[in-house]
């Protein structure tokens, strides 16, 4: 998977490599669509900087159906320079079918984003809409940046067109705080040749824990050096809530409270993905990372994969017609239920001090209901009827790869939100990271039961140290 390094707390947005996530020069583009300049960074707070913020309010200003007043809303989002332009011009459909209402874009270097939020709030111009992701949302919810917007989403009618999780992942203390734009979960991918030479049939439908047990075992040949599965680095990131959230979750970041020790679902997940099929069977590689062993599902010695959606198109280009592969269910365990995944998702919020907040809801509505929108990203549609509309389902762009797209919106829909801030990004890097690599790495030096303490013990101190 294409993980972390561009900034801790964007950590999972990144790694999810989101519609508009990316790795860049430090920049920040402002215009009103396509037709903007480019220039030296705006600095937030001064409206024109560099000259392109300047072009762009008067652009923004500017009564173009002659109808009466119209509204500039600012916009502050991220992206790399291709991800910035793509937006522009998703702003310039928007300005070209709204005569009231004009969005102003500031497209900022995903390195930079949260420090470039940071000046804006402590100076007090935080722009009326910031993209924001469920990794780290809450962060800003809770010092009062963001404008609740659970009256409004009833009032437009977009509560019953996103899946309640995705609401829960961007909610804080009871309410909603964002609306989402794409979203993404974890999957797993299958190797059909594999599967078949193993004598074990392509799973399709819903399978148990015990048969991807089995098919990992069966799939995994020493001689060839050939692997039932890899998991990398997400068996760092899947174990943490395999089995649902609350009590499974290895903490309570609400309450700071860890939760690695006596939580028998977590103990399992692990005891099953390290202990068992990695260490014991040998059926999974001892990394952290494919490039360890020179590369992971696409060399073709893997019979599945723990991957995120968005390296469906990179898996599709490398491996051609080189061997037949699909997405295949995640699946259920008869003790602690179906696996869950990850959640990556980037939304838009409101500012609380915005005094435009109806007009900036209007685009975000906007966004929700365009198809176009929607669909076209390397996430999935929010929107559950666009999402389960045969034609989004049957339909892949010319040249790509048409996979079992269902397996993937039910992996979203089974997703659970997590964080990557503050102290838990601490706790997922500094602690949780730290042991589970001792256990693959060094296994003589440990062992489950010690990680998971250590965890407790931990990541407790950093917690109570918040507290404090």
């Amino acid at each position: 998977m294409r993980r972390k390094g561009v900034s801790l707390l964007l950590a999972a947005v990144m790694a999810a490599a989101l519609v508009f996530s990316g790795c860049g020069k430090d920049a920040s583009v402002s215009g009103q669509g396509s037709g903007a300049s480019q220039g030296s960074e705006a600095v937030p707070g001064e409206e024109g900087a560099a000259g392109t913020g300047e072009a762009a309010a008067e652009s923004g200003g500017t009564d173009k159906g002659g109808t009466g007043e119209v509204t500039t809303v600012d916009y502050v989002f991220w992206g790399n320079q291709t991800e910035i332009n793509t937006i522009m011009k998703t702003i310039d459909a928007f300005n070209a079918s709204h005569t009231d209402i004009q969005v102003k874009g500031t497209g900022i270097d995903p390195s930079v984003y949260l420090q470039k939020l940071s000046a804006y709030a402590s100076s007090n111009t935080l722009p009326d809409i910031v993209q924001v992701a469920v990794d780290y949302g809450d962060e800003y919810t809770k010092k009062g940046m963001f404008e609740p917007l659970d009256g409004m989403i009833e009032s437009a009618g977009l509560k019953d067109m996103v899946g309640d999780n995705l609401w829960q992942g961007l909610s804080y203390d009871g309410q909603i705080y964002a609306v989402p734009l794409q979203a993404s979960a974890c999957l797993m991918v299958g190797n059909k040749q594999l599967f078949e030479e193993a004598g074990v049939e392509f799973p399709t439908d819903s399978w148990t824990e015990e048969e991807f047990r089995e098919a990992a075992v069966k799939m995994t040949d020493a001689e060839k050096k050939q692997y039932g599965v890899i998991y990398a680095g997400s068996i760092i990131e899947w174990p943490r809530a395999l089995y649902g959230n609350g009590s499974t979750q290895i903490y309570d970041w609400d309450a700071k409270q860890m939760n690695a020790v006596g939580n028998d679902a977590l103990k399992h997940a692990w005891d099953l993905l390290i202990d068992d099929l990695m260490l014991t069977e040998k059926a999974a590689p001892a990394v952290m990372s494919s490039k360890d062993i020179g590369g992971g599902f696409e060399t073709g010695k893997y019979g599945m994969a723990f991957i995120g959606f968005w390296d469906i198109a990179e898996i599709h280009k490398v491996v051609q017609d080189s061997f037949e592969w699909d997405l295949i269910p995640l699946p259920i365990s008869e003790e602690y239920g179906q696996w869950r995944t990850p959640m990556y998702a980037n939304a838009l919020s409101i500012s609380a001090n915005s005094e435009k907040k109806e007009a900036a809801f209007e685009y975000i509505k906007w966004t929700l209901e365009n198809r176009d929108i929607q669909t076209s990203s390397v996430s999935l549609p929010v929107n559950k009827s666009i999402a389960e509309d045969p034609e989004f389902l049957s339909e892949f762009q010319e040249g790509t790869k048409n996979y079992n797209k269902q397996l993937a919106l039910d992996a979203l829909a089974n997703s659970v939100s997590w964080r990557n801030t503050g102290v838990i990004a601490e706790i997922n890097n500094n602690v949780i990271k730290t042991e589970i690599e001792r256990l693959i790495l060094k296994p003589d030096s440990t062992d489950l039961d010690t990680v998971l303490q250590n965890m407790q013990t931990e990541g407790q101190k950093l917690f109570d140290a918040q507290k404090d």
